[in-house]
């Protein structure tokens, strides 16, 4: 089962979907499984672009939202649709991903606002759980890098959420300024240049989540540095919250494919369970 898992996560990292459909928000009822489709949804004062694919059969279905990372040339969710379809094919989950303000064609403003994020997210989901083939009260959200710090800043805001994946994140951001090494990170956190920048912790906040979390990292990660799942791990071991934390002990940013696939798919099953009707 993990390779073609393993080769889905590497396809996510170089290209998007080459047979994305078109749909509006109101033909997702009857959307075609197994290909993604790309849509629009109303939030925010503007729009928001993101991907779905649906499994095969009649659901209802899990839903796992898919947050991506931050990329240069401003590339937003399309770069997750083999992951979406990876989750239809092998878990029957509903897959969404959702391009951030900023990235994609998504048009909405404060990209960097944590309330503006959720409020995209809250917004993605509440509608995608109006389909018949959606289970509304089996949501997970999944973020990758910047993706992860964001999901992470709007978990306690989201209801129904079943289970949290947080993939190479930052979680105490004014931390993180201090102690990365990548000049571009500090620019993309302080884009004026303010002496003492306002910055967000969702540390503290982490007691409200009451949600399982895995939470996945490189030790020698030079972006996010791995003291961040440290203190994300004893934020929740604090908490007394169903969780794993797995560290990658060799790996940087980019975590090792399989050791991703088998940790993912092993936490999803125990606490959400596949959508499959076998």
């Amino acid at each position: 089962m993990w390779k073609p898992i393993t080769v889905l996560f590497a396809l996510a990292g170089l290209t998007g979907c080459g047979g994305v459909h078109n749909a509006e928000l109101s033909q997702l009822e009857n959307a075609a499984p197994a290909a993604a489709t790309r849509f629009f949804y109303e939030t925010q004062g503007g729009k928001a672009e993101a991907f779905i694919v649906r499994p095969e059969g009649k659901g209802p279905f899990p839903l796992i939202v898919l947050v991506h990372g931050h990329s240069r040339s401003g590339r937003g969710a399309e770069v997750l649709t083999p992951v979406a379809e990876l989750f239809a094919k092998h878990l029957c989950y509903a897959a969404v991903a959702v391009s951030l303000p900023g990235y994609g064609a998504t048009e909405v403003a404060n990209g960097a606002d944590r309330e503006v994020v959720t409020g995209v997210l809250n917004d993605g989901i509440a509608a995608l759980t109006r389909l018949s083939w959606i289970d509304r009260q089996k949501i997970v959200l999944y973020g990758f890098s910047r993706g992860a710090v964001f999901t992470a800043a709007a978990i306690s805001r989201l209801p129904h959420l079943r289970a949290v994946v947080l993939h190479s994140g930052a979680y105490d951001l004014g931390e993180l300024y201090r102690d990365t090494s990548a000049e571009w990170i500090r620019q993309v956190l302080n884009p004026t240049g303010m002496a003492q920048p306002k910055l967000f912790n969702v540390l503290p906040e982490v007691g409200r989540w009451g949600v399982p979390t895995l939470v996945l990292h490189g030790a020698k990660d030079p972006l996010l540095p791995v003291n961040q799942a440290e203190m994300l791990d004893q934020s929740l071991t604090a908490a007394r919250l169903p969780h794993r934390t797995v560290i990658f002990p060799d790996a940087g940013h980019r975590l090792p494919l399989d050791g991703i696939a088998k940790a993912v798919f092993s936490f999803l099953q125990e606490y959400v369970g596949t959508g499959c009707r076998r």
